[in-house]
């Protein structure tokens, strides 16, 4: 069957952290992967069908085979806001590098960014081929899914040694947007990020430093160890975010979670997370 899809925002890619594969070119022959078929039409749902929509694509279990992020033609724009939701249109003979292996699992992460929120949204969802279909990597036929909010580091201890603020922080588990054979396969854990600033960074993992990683095979809830922030510049705040990995940390989300604010100057300490004196020690900062 064939589908109009209606774009109601241009897709606006940010840079992508798939391992390159091998390969610099994408498929010779002609094959894709779309969420509309001669068997149904599914949609990806989220809070709205306005912001950013960002895509990225590997082989599940073997990123170096097959991605969207790597040759000469990455793609960038394979998800599209229509009027049922979110859908998935990718010819993987014109883009990309590299190719799945014949009757292989293609992984899709699919990112977004409501119009007006700190927050990020995401789905993973996974297929294998087939050839039966007018699409070879076919989610048509999966029925809907949705996207869930990309959780952000929660703090459970934090202490202040000097300009080094210390925390401890717990990421719920995402569990519940991962759809498809063998997805919860792909998720190893979740990288700690941060960026000084004296306003919220925003959600491009690119403008943040990787200061943790936490395993949490499948998308599990996981606990951090101490992660160590650097509070010299009393003028600028630390912001805390969550960064989802993949393969073993072959593929890493391009987008982060909505940020946790640290507040380095103690006489302008947020309410959450406010600097205390703790009489013959070191200043504590209070959890939520």
């Amino acid at each position: 069957m064939t589908k109009k899809i209606v774009l109601g925002m241009a897709a606006v890619a940010l840079a992508g952290a798939v391992m390159a594969p091998s390969a610099n070119a994408a498929c010779s022959s002609i094959r894709s992967a779309s969420t509309y078929s001669n068997t149904g039409t599914s949609y990806w749902h989220s809070v709205s069908n306005d912001g950013t929509i960002v895509g990225q694509g590997w082989q599940l279990g073997s990123a170096g085979a097959w991605s969207t992020g790597g040759g000469a033609v990455p793609c960038e724009n394979f998800l599209y806001f229509s009027s049922g939701g979110i859908n998935l249109n990718l010819d993987l003979a014109s883009c990309g590098a590299g190719c799945p292996a014949s009757g292989g699992t293609i992984a899709i992460l699919a990112q977004h960014q409501p119009a007006g929120t700190a927050k990020t949204h995401f789905l993973l969802a996974t297929v294998s081929e087939t050839f039966a279909t007018s699409v070879n990597f076919d989610y048509g036929g999966q029925g809907d899914h949705n996207l869930i909010e990309v959780p952000r580091p929660r703090v459970l201890s934090s202490s202040r040694v000097g300009p080094t603020v210390n925390v401890s922080v717990q990421i719920p588990s995402i569990a519940g947007g991962l759809y498809g054979p063998n997805a919860a396969s792909a998720v190893t854990g979740y990288n700690i990020l941060s960026a000084p600033s004296a306003t919220n960074p925003g959600r491009n993992a690119s403008a943040y430093t990787v200061r943790s990683t936490v395993a949490a095979p499948g998308g599990t809830a996981g606990t951090s160890g101490v992660v160590a922030l650097d509070c010299t510049n009393t003028a600028q705040d630390q912001w805390v975010t969550t960064q989802i990995t993949f393969e073993t940390g072959l593929v890493l989300s391009s987008a982060v979670s909505e940020p946790t604010r640290v507040n380095c100057n103690p006489a302008l300490a947020d309410p959450k997370y406010k600097i205390v004196p703790k009489k013959g020690g070191p200043k504590n900062v209070s959890g939520q």
